[in-house]
C-alpha cells in the first residue's frame, strides 16, 4: 500500500469511491463503520446532489447524523462519467473526559432491562418484544440511572405497537477512558417515536452511564461501554 494509500485508509473522516451506478468500488474504515449506520444508496445520492456541475471537486458545509455520526461538512469529486467520490468531514465525538465511574457495582443487564420493562408495561397496552445476545457478563453499572434511561426511552414511544429491544455488542469498535478501551454494548429501541421525544435530555442521562444517545429513523439507540472488570 502505497502512502497515500494509507493516508487515506486510516483518515479520521469517511471516504468513498462510488462507480456511476452507485457500487462501492473502494472506502477507508472510517467508512465501513458509517455505513453500519447509513445505506450505500444515501451516501451515493449525497454525493450526486452535491457534485459540482461539471468536472472537479466542490465542498459543502452542511449539518448530518447518521446514528452517532455527525458531519459538518462534505468533499465531492469527480473527473469522468465513471467514478465520483465523497469525502465527510465529522464532527469531534463527545469524549469522556470525567467518566462516571463511583459507586459503579457489578449487575446483570437482562434483569435491569426486566425491571425497566415490568415499570413501562403498567402504563401500556401494547407490549415489549427483546432480542437481546445472551453472552453478556455482568457489567458495571449505575442500576438506577440505567433503569430511569430505558424508562425514559420507552416513553419517547406511542402506545400505538409494541415496542422492541435489541442489544448487542458491536464490533470493531471501542471507548477509551481512563487509559483503557471497552468494548461497545448497544441497545436499539424501537417504535412509534413520538417526534417531541427530547433527545438532549436522554443524552444527559446516557453521560452518566458513559455513554450516549443517537436517534435514527423509528429508533434510539443507547451504546455505553462494557466494563466487565
Amino acid at each position: 500500500m502505497e502512502f497515500i494509500e494509507k493516508w487515506i485508509e486510516y483518515d479520521y473522516n469517511p471516504w468513498i469511491l462510488f462507480d456511476s451506478n452507485g457500487r462501492v468500488k473502494t472506502l477507508n474504515q472510517e467508512a465501513q463503520f458509517l455505513l453500519a449506520e447509513a445505506t450505500v444508496k444515501e451516501i451515493f445520492d449525497l454525493a450526486v446532489a452535491y457534485a459540482n456541475i461539471s468536472y472537479g471537486f466542490k465542498t459543502t458545509m452542511l449539518d448530518l447524523n447518521y446514528g452517532r455520526y455527525e458531519f459538518f461538512g462534505i468533499m465531492v469529486g469527480y473527473e469522468d462519467n465513471d467514478t465520483i467520490a465523497i469525502r465527510l468531514y465529522q464532527k469531534p465525538p463527545e469524549r469522556i473526559s470525567n467518566p462516571h465511574i463511583e459507586n459503579m457495582s457489578f449487575h446483570n443487564i437482562y434483569t435491569l432491562i426486566d425491571l425497566a420493562v415490568s415499570t413501562s408495561s403498567i402504563s401500556r397496552r401494547n407490549g415489549f418484544t427483546t432480542s437481546l445476545d445472551p453472552t453478556f457478563p455482568e457489567m458495571k453499572i449505575h442500576p438506577e440511572e440505567f433503569v430511569k434511561l430505558m424508562t425514559e426511552i420507552f416513553l419517547c414511544c406511542r402506545d400505538t405497537e409494541p415496542i422492541e429491544i435489541r442489544m448487542t455488542l458491536k464490533t470493531g469498535e471501542t471507548l477509551k477512558f481512563e487509559k483503557r478501551r471497552y468494548p461497545i454494548y448497544q441497545i436499539a429501541v424501537k417504535g412509534d417515536l413520538d417526534e417531541n421525544c427530547n433527545i438532549s435530555q436522554l443524552s444527559t442521562l446516557a453521560k452518566k452511564l458513559n455513554g450516549y444517545i443517537a436517534k435514527k429513523e423509528n429508533r434510539i439507540l443507547l451504546e455505553a461501554p462494557l466494563i466487565s472488570a
